[in-house]
């Protein structure tokens, strides 16, 4: 989304479905202000804004419709760390349903580790990550904007949007030597080593049949099924959403002063649209966490604006988690007049004391969404499902 349009664009979206007073307030909508220069909660109800309905479907590419089949079988991989070299880390061991579907460490650990959480270890010396392992809640809505959402096969993905489309994505982890590849396999083989595994056992064979008819285990096939499961972990009942779509008493008197505090700071500047993000890359300065190496990001230390879904439960914040909380955060922000690495930051006013508060208030109403959080109990390889996360 283009900076120049305000995040909850009232000049386009008031009128929706505004409340019986709107029409005759519609002279106060310059952008985001009333008579005192502060932004008028009131007028921003929008189904364009909310997530999922009739406005903004999940939309699954023309090459891969989803079907009951391939988001079941999308699931079994997901849990299953057959597709991880060591046959010891799943795609779970770092999006967990318990963790905001991330894992809640600053860095994540891959290959090599035990335990869940904060509490993952791993041995000293081993490869990790560098970076936070961002949630894939609502990851089928990457791309999505007031201009409307990227294809489904352009969706930007990960902290550097090296990825396009959740097709795509869904193999990067297996390849990645610190993630799920390990040291037993290089880049070049590691696939087929995931496939020859999964066609060796009868039910997985059973299963791809099921969800892509007659043929072999395939790759793609591997990375179709976990993109038509991740498109289904979404929340698009959050109490902005049914605010969105009209309910006036989904927010409270504290989130909807925190929407206004939002506004007018200019997070919405790049926190922008449905997904509060514009999806665009941003220098912002984020310092390194101590003794790690820098991150470049893109190579020009670029790193993607986050969604703020779910924000409130899936920290801690930035491409390296060097925060660990949203005050953090905002005392991050404090200091945007000090840097010029992001022209976006002149217009932000990080919100202090009591201003937080109701942000942080506010945020929570992009957090508590319901979302499908079953465990399998089994998974078709026999091995412990999740990997080592317990």
């Amino acid at each position: 989304m283009r900076a120049s349009k305000p995040s909850l664009n009232l000049r386009a979206f008031a009128l929706s479905t505004a409340s019986a007073g709107a029409l005759a307030l519609l002279a106060l909508l310059v952008p985001g202000c009333g008579h005192d220069g502060r932004f008028d909660e009131t007028l921003t109800q929008s189904p364009a804004l909310a997530l999922g309905g009739t406005e903004n479907p999940v939309v699954a590419p023309a090459a891969n419709p989803s079907t009951d089949a391939k988001v079941a079988l999308g699931r079994d991989l997901f849990w299953d760390p057959i597709l991880s070299g060591n046959r010891d880390v799943a795609c779970a061991s770092c999006h967990h349903p318990a963790l905001g579907y991330a894992d809640g460490r600053r860095t994540s650990i891959g290959t090599g580790g035990t335990g869940l959480g904060a509490q993952r270890t791993i041995a000293p010396g081993a490869p990790t990550p560098n970076r936070n392992a961002m949630t894939i809640l609502d990851a089928a809505f990457n791309g999505l904007t007031l201009d409307g959402p990227s294809t489904a096969l352009g969706a930007p993905m990960f902290w550097d949007n090296r990825a396009r489309s959740l097709e795509q994505q869904a193999l990067g982890p297996i390849a990645a030597e610190s993630e799920m590849r390990g040291s037993a396999y290089d880049a070049e083989h590691i696939l087929p080593e995931v496939v020859a595994r999964l066609s060796a056992v009868p039910a997985y064979v059973a299963r791809f049949e099921r969800a892509f008819g007659a043929g072999p285990v395939t790759a793609d096939g591997v990375a179709s099924a976990i993109a038509s499961f991740e498109r289904s972990i979404v929340a698009t009942d959050a109490s902005f959403d049914r605010y969105m779509r009209g309910d006036a008493t989904a927010l409270t008197a504290q989130q909807l002063r925190g929407m206004a505090v939002f506004e007018r700071s200019g997070c919405g500047g790049c926190h922008a649209g449905p997904m509060f993000s514009d999806f665009e890359l941003h220098a912002l300065g984020v310092p390194d966490l101590p003794g790690a190496a820098h991150d470049a990001g893109d190579g020009r230390n670029r790193f993607r604006t986050a969604s703020l879904r779910f924000v409130t439960r899936t920290g801690p914040y930035m491409h390296n988690g060097v925060f660990n909380t949203l005050d953090d955060v905002y005392r991050f922000y404090l200091r945007a007049d000090d840097r010029a690495a992001d022209p976006q930051l002149r217009g932000v006013r990080a919100p202090r004391g009591d201003d937080a508060a109701d942000v942080s208030a506010f945020l929570a109403a992009l957090s508590d969404g319901t979302v499908d959080t079953t465990v399998p109990a089994s998974v078709p390889s026999g091995l412990p499902v999740g990997g080592a996360i317990r």
